[in-house]
Parts: C-alpha cells; structure tokens; sequence
C-alpha cells in the first residue's frame, strides 16, 4: 500500500502535477515525458527513476510538510551545489525550493545494505568520503544544523510527554549542556549518513539524500553513522582509524554524540509517526529502549 501523503493526494495523483512542474522548467521540460518508475525505500519524500532516451534521472517531490521536520529547502539547494561539485553526490539538474522538486544524475550502482556498512574496506571507503565532506568550504547560504535546537523544535511539537518521554527529555537537557560547553570547528555535514543514503556504483561511492545537511558539528556526522548502524568497538575503532579528524576531546565527548544523534532520531520518529505501527512503532520502540540504557 503506497503512503498516503499528508496532502491527502496519492502518489499518482502527484505524478501528475509533478510532470507539469517540470514541463514548467526549460531545464527539466525534456524529463516530463519520460518514463517514470517509482524510487521506494524513502520515509518521507517521493521519489522516481526517469528515464529519457539513454539518460536516467532522478527526480525527487519533497514531503509538503518537511519544514515542520528541520528541512530547509533553500540551504538544501546550495549545499547540493558543493557537494555535487566535489564529487561526492550526483549532478544536480534543478533543485527547486518552493516546490521541493529535486532532479540530479541516477547512479546506477547499488544502494548499500545494511552490511555492506559494516565490513573493513567499505569503513575506510565511507570514513574518505565523511573525511572529504568535513574539508570542504562551507559556502554562504547553508544552514547551521544545531541539534539541541532541532531536538527542542522537535519536541514542542509533541504531545503531553509520557514517563519515558520526560526520563528522556531530562537527559538531554544534561547532555546538551555538557556539549554547549564544547568548542568545535563547523563544517558541512550530511547529518544522515544511513546505508540507505549511500550507492556503490563499483568504482567510488555517492551520497544521496541530503536534506538534513548543513552547517555543523562534524562530530555529529561520526556520531551518526555509528549509531545508525549500531557499530561495536571494533568497527568503531577501524571507521575511526580511516577518519582520522577526531582529537582527544572528541572522542571523550562521542558517546555523548551517539546518545544524542539517537534522541533526535527518536523525537524525528515520534514526530513523523504519532501513532506509529509495524516497522516504524518497532524501531522507535527500539531506539527509547537503546537511550534509556544508556548513562548519561
């Protein structure tokens, strides 16, 4: 069963006006009538291949409520520039703010699985590209992604806290106090850095999915990949080997940044699915679980 977005319009039915947004654009006029095969794996967006003679795009129609979750499409679009330029996502086409449409190259690779995240060479293969990420300039226009910020937007918008909720909430508050204390160097960051978000075209990887990039703590990045993967000390220890940016104070303060990546996570879970069921409901399940056994 297709999601039905918040809009209340099914995909089809958003096919269709999609099609006229990009017939509406000189640069994206040719895709309009191309073939067009639905992209599945994504929580929030729609997404489809379109192909046009022996070209493939990918053509992207932003969730209508994304601002709600921390999207910013504006500072999306001009960090797609730079990291496009860098070689570490695809060819942008057009990135469109307003509407949400996004059209880059389609990478014909592999998306990873889950572990294909985990083994020594594609560590060091994904520790280079995180690596590549944190030296480029950050250009003018790109958000600063703060997360003790996006965890109090997130949570305001949930409903009256339930005793985990509030166990949780009190946690956090000591934990982001302790990294306000902090001083860091801010660069661009992807911020979601999920198996999903990476394609192996056999040569070199891409990222994709950028929305939730910006400005910020590149502690964060490492932080992220590690929990969303749930990497124990070994892997851990190789990721950080290839890295090789963290200094003594970051890695004192990286459980305290997994913990925290994991309580946003949970907020952004919580907030996207109030009432939460199969897959979703058992990984927020899982992540309170994994929060509330840690110290902090």
């Amino acid at each position: 069963m297709p999601e039905r977005p918040h809009d209340g319009r099914l995909p089809a039915e958003r096919l269709t006006e999609l099609r006229e947004l990009l017939r509406a654009r000189r640069a994206t006029r040719g895709l309009a009538d191309g073939r067009f095969t639905p992209v599945t794996g994504g929580l929030s967006n729609l997404a489809w291949r379109v192909e046009v003679g022996d070209q493939a795009w990918f053509v992207r129609r932003g969730h209508p409520d994304a601002a709600r979750l921390g999207v910013d499409r504006r500072s999306e679009c001009r960090l797609l520039q730079t990291v496009s330029a860098a070689g570490l996502a695809p060819e942008v086409l057009a990135c469109e703010p307003r509407t949400g449409v996004l059209v880059t190259r389609f990478i014909e690779g592999e998306v990873w699985r889950a572990r294909d995240a985990t083994c020594d060479a594609n560590l060091r293969r994904i520790a280079g590209c995180l690596r590549g990420l944190h030296r480029l300039p950050v250009p003018a226009g790109v958000r600063e992604v703060d997360y003790a910020r996006q965890a109090r937007r997130l949570a305001a918008g949930l409903p009256a806290p339930a005793p985990v909720a509030a166990t949780l909430h009190a946690r956090a508050a000591r934990v982001f106090a302790r990294f306000a204390a902090r001083r860091f160097l801010a660069t661009l960051c992807h911020n979601d850095l999920h198996h999903l978000n990476v394609v192996d075209d056999g040569e070199r990887l891409w990222l994709v999915d950028w929305e939730y990039g910006g400005r910020g703590n590149p502690l964060f990045d490492v932080a992220g990949f590690l929990a969303l993967h749930d990497l124990g000390p070994e892997p851990t220890r190789a990721f950080l080997t290839a890295y090789g940016r963290l200094q003594p104070e970051d890695l004192d303060s990286l459980d305290d940044a997994r913990w925290l990546f994991d309580y946003v996570q949970w907020l952004w879970y919580q907030s996207r699915f109030p009432e939460a069921a199969g897959d979703e409901a058992w990984y927020v399940d899982r992540l309170a679980q994994r929060l509330l056994r840690c110290n902090n």
